[in-house]
């Protein structure tokens, strides 16, 4: 069996996925990488076009009757949620009325700024890389930053307003969610589990340094300086990359529960993992 499995080009998912994108080409199950922006993959989800993908947990919420979450693969911690931005001048009293540059309109990001004002802003969708130059241009008012822009917004002269993750972590006392591997549910229970332990045998492979696994991320890092693909593997990989555990499953659950407070994602009689 061949299955689809979608990830981006950051450099977190491509470190994890590098040694199964190179090694499990042969066995009971074979793997097709197919790399997008996250938002590509939440869109794609609503079209059950992958069997495996990467997904925002906004994502994963709104498609919780077709995709299961996997254990490993994810991207859960403290210290790296997204951020809220602005030029100098600007503050947060001028966000009821501003123009907020997102990275998709099914990224936790998005979710999370949601939650923390208690409405949706004005966002317009955009890819990642669009989001702060759209700020810096005075095409938009803020910029809600996720990913490697964590190191780079004062190269546009911006500054942060809101860290949406030291707000989640003290309002929630929970982690972070930003994003997980989910597998198709009509897949069984089987097959999800031989998924995980390949991902878990990646991940394995690039930590211990038998891989090429940094000539793979690099390769798809377009324009990103070494030392920030460094400093963002070392932010977004850690060990709840390798397994979600109870207290990862339990943030999942809890900001599910925040969004369905606030209707944004349907209720679900399915569990949240896959098996």
């Amino acid at each position: 069996m061949q299955l689809k499995i979608g990830y981006s080009t950051c450099p977190n998912d491509t470190y994890i996925f590098a040694g199964l994108s190179q090694t499990e080409k042969s066995g009971p199950m074979t793997f097709e990488p197919v790399l997008a922006d996250v938002e590509t993959l939440n869109l794609w989800a609503f079209e059950k076009r992958l069997d495996v993908t990467k997904l925002s947990f906004f994502a994963l919420g709104l498609v919780q009757e077709s995709y299961g979450l996997l254990y490993s693969g994810g991207a859960l911690g403290r210290g790296c949620g997204p951020i809220l931005v602005a030029r100098p001048g600007m503050d947060l009293g001028s966000l009821g009325k501003g123009l907020v540059a997102a990275p998709g309109n099914h990224t936790t990001a998005r979710l999370l700024l949601t939650l923390y004002l208690g409405h949706e802003p004005r966002f317009s969708q955009m890819v990642f890389s669009e989001v702060m130059p759209a700020v810096s241009e005075g095409k938009a008012d803020f910029a809600l930053i996720i990913h490697e822009g964590r190191f780079t917004y004062e190269q546009y002269n911006l500054e942060i307003l809101v860290d949406l993750g030291e707000w989640w972590e003290s309002e929630s006392k929970q982690p972070i969610p930003l994003g997980g591997i989910a597998i198709r549910r009509d897949l069984g229970r089987e097959t999800a589990m031989y998924v995980d332990q390949a991902i878990q045998r990646s991940l394995a492979a690039a930590t211990s340094g038998v891989s090429n696994t940094m000539d793979y991320v690099l390769a798809h890092a377009q324009e990103m300086a070494p030392d920030v693909v460094a400093r963002h593997i070392d932010l977004y990989v850690n060990d709840s990359s390798i397994d979600l555990g109870q207290e990862g499953r339990d943030a999942v659950e809890y900001l599910f529960s925040r969004a369905r407070g606030l209707g944004l994602i349907p209720p679900s009689s399915l569990p949240l993992m896959a098996y």
